[in-house]
């Protein structure tokens, strides 16, 4: 659950500790904002989800053609080792 700053109280508490008000009031300002952009930069279950299903789309597509290149270059070895046979038989 997101809770709210409240800049003044937390400057007022500030001040109740013995802190001047004019840097009770610019701690509690630069608190505030550091909380404000550290929530910003939060992450949302929604959004990891829609990520993780991106690169698991990423994985499949790479193992899909990594496949197909091993396939392919074997039947390539087999007909090369074909024609191989083929030609030193013709030649005995």
């Amino acid at each position: 659950m997101a809770t709210m700053y409240d800049s003044i109280r937390a400057s007022r508490e500030l001040q109740q500790a013995g802190v001047a008000a004019p840097m009770a009031d610019a701690i509690a300002t630069v608190v505030g904002t550091s909380m404000t952009s550290s929530r910003e930069e939060l992450v949302t279950k929604d959004y990891l989800k829609a990520e993780l299903a991106a690169v698991r789309t990423e994985i499949a597509t790479a193992k899909n053609d990594t496949i197909r290149w091993l396939i392919g270059s074997q039947v390539i070895l087999i007909v090369a080792l074909a024609a191989l046979m083929n030609l030193m038989k013709a030649m005995h």
